[in-house]
This record gives structure tokens, C-alpha cells and sequence, in this order.
């Protein structure tokens, strides 16, 4: 005697394939998800290592460049705070000799040094 499958039968096998075609197709996509990490995880290529070094010789260039920058205004500032010194010593020497009417010595002294100053940091 011949079986027929019954509805429920029926119904019940298409699920099972169903959800093993399910469990099929999530296995692979976790397989194709755990490769492509391990790629992404690998040393990077020759391509993306001689990009970076080209980054970073630029990077080092900029570096050097505002470092320049920062040294010359560190010159300034101290050249100026020189030039202030000077100034605010001379106008002392001038007031002292304009109370006192002598220590013309230091007005002298005052002068020697501005001219050394002006001959040192001559551009």
C-alpha cells in the first residue's frame, strides 16, 4: 500500500528544509564575515604603506616648517625684549642726567651699548 504524505506532512518537511536552507545560508554568511575581518585584519599592502610614508614625509615637512616659523618669533622676542631694556635703561640715563645735570659717564656707557647692539643685530 502506497503512503501519501499528508497535508501537515507536507508542511512540516518544507519547514525543516526551510529553516536547514536558513541555517545553511547564516553559516556562510558567518564564514564570509569572519574572512573578510581576517582580510581586513591583515598587514596592510605596499600601496597603503607608501601612502602613509608620503603622509607622514609631508606631515614632517609642515612640521618643520611652523617649527622654523616658531624659532624666528622666539628671535624676535627676545631681540625686542633686548631692544626694550635698552630703551627703558637709556631713558632712566636721561632722566638721572636732566635731575642731576652730571652722569654723563652712563649716558656714555648707554650709548656704547646701543651701538653695539645696533652693529651685533645689523641686517
Amino acid at each position: 500500500m502506497v503512503h501519501y504524505l499528508t497535508f501537515d506532512e507536507v508542511g512540516i518537511t518544507v519547514a525543516v528544509i526551510g529553516i536547514a536552507l536558513a541555517f545553511l545560508v547564516l553559516t556562510w554568511n558567518a564564514v564570509k564575515a569572519i574572512h573578510d575581518w581576517r582580510q581586513l585584519a591583515r598587514r596592510p599592502t605596499a600601496d597603503t604603506l607608501a601612502d602613509h610614508e608620503v603622509r607622514i614625509k609631508h606631515l614632517e615637512e609642515c612640521c618643520n616648517e611652523v617649527r622654523g616659523k616658531l624659532d624666528a618669533d622666539w628671535q624676535w622676542q627676545q631681540d625686542e625684549r633686548e631692544i626694550n631694556s635698552l630703551m627703558l635703561r637709556s631713558i632712566k640715563h636721561l632722566l638721572q642726567h636732566e635731575v642731576d645735570g652730571n652722569d654723563t659717564a652712563a649716558l656714555e656707557q648707554m650709548e656704547a651699548e646701543i651701538d653695539n647692539w645696533l652693529f651685533d643685530h645689523a641686517k
